[in-house]
């Protein structure tokens, strides 16, 4: 029988990205939406390219890392141009897998579902 992973490794591209942009904005996984919004408005408007001419490609990440946490018009192609490198991401990883370890359970289903 022959399996198809193609799902699966969307969603974990999809994770990582994820990792990242929450990373690149400096906002939880359980931070609400109007958190990341704050958070992407303070950092777009520091590095603008209008403002700071050599954030360009910064300016361009920040914008992909709100797209990716707020779901607007996301793809897998889309994050492509999250210019993080694979060591950057396989570290976010780690980091992201020792806190799901480290997280207490009860809490995160108590938050999830009441």
């Amino acid at each position: 029988m022959i399996y198809d992973f193609s799902f699966q490794n969307r969603f974990t591209k999809i994770k990582r990205y994820e990792i990242a942009a929450r990373k690149l904005l400096g906002v939880n996984e359980d931070d609400p939406e109007w958190i990341i919004r704050n958070n992407y408005l303070k950092l777009a408007k520091k590095y603008h390219p209008d403002i700071n001419k050599k954030s360009e490609e910064l300016f361009r990440d920040i914008n992909t890392a709100y797209m990716i946490l707020t779901k607007k018009d996301f793809d897998v192609e889309n994050a492509k141009f999250l210019t993080i490198s694979e060591d950057e991401l396989e570290e976010l990883e780690k980091e992201y897998a020792i806190e799901r370890k480290t997280a207490d359970y009860y809490s995160y289903w108590k938050n999830r579902f009441f």
